[in-house]
């Protein structure tokens, strides 16, 4: 059997149980180590605008991806609504529905979590790699007006949503550095700012791919946070 050692006897003994005689024995194999450890397979999940998030696997080339495209929306429709609300001044108005607006956040957040640890066990892997955007509030005032509801959408919900679902599956998230993401090649690691051109990555080696994805492809092969530190 692969990954097993060969047998090796131990002492064997007989014995008379009821009229009948028996021979017992002990034998021992040694588990080798591709079966003991784990493996530290990982997928990148990268978050933006177009895609609320895109899970890929580099290794296979295969990822899902969750549109925003309705999820906008939704969220420019209550934005609007909001507006109307705070006109009139009406506080518990006001509060029951951003209530409900959260619900619905937490909501989609929680399917598309499920969704990612689903696609991560069905691809083998032990680690999920997301970008450390504990920045992005103080990158808010860079984006573009179109781009705010990046923030708006609770990127950190997911996160959480994620983390939890991730450990209750028996796999590890890690954080990864996000400093250009979406400007390099996953297939050559050369990092230009004008191979992304909107959805479309298309490099100088020959490579071509959704922006989105390639960003997740980036990230699943990013150390984490945490090795650099301890290489440091």
């Amino acid at each position: 059997m692969e990954g097993i050692s060969a047998p090796q006897k131990g002492n064997g003994q007989l014995f008379q149980k009821k009229e009948k005689w028996y021979f017992s024995f002990v034998i021992s194999f040694e588990l080798q180590n591709d079966i003991l450890e784990k493996t530290e397979k990982s997928i990148g999940v990268d978050r933006g605008l177009k895609y609320i998030a895109v899970a890929g696997d580099k290794e296979t080339g295969k990822y899902v991806h969750f549109s925003g495209k309705h999820i906008g929306h939704i969220r420019r429709k209550f934005s609007r609504l909001r507006r109307k609300i705070q006109k009139t001044k009406n506080t518990k108005a006001l509060k029951r529905f951003e209530d409900k607006e959260q619900r619905i956040i937490h909501y989609w957040n929680h399917l598309i979590a499920k969704r990612i640890v689903q696609f991560a066990k069905q691809q083998g892997v032990s680690i999920i790699k997301i970008e450390d955007l504990s920045d992005i509030r103080s990158m808010k005032k860079y984006w573009k007006r179109s781009d705010r509801n990046v923030n708006s959408w609770a990127f950190y919900d997911l996160e959480l949503k994620l983390t939890y679902k991730a450990q209750l599956a028996e796999l590890e998230v890690q954080k990864v550095n996000p400093f250009k993401t979406s400007q390099e090649c996953t297939n050559c690691g050369k990092t230009v700012k004008k191979n992304r051109r909107g959805s479309l990555y298309k490099c100088s080696c020959g490579y071509k791919k959704n922006a989105d994805v390639n960003a997740s492809f980036v990230i699943s092969t990013r150390p984490s946070i945490e090795e650099k530190e301890t290489a440091a």
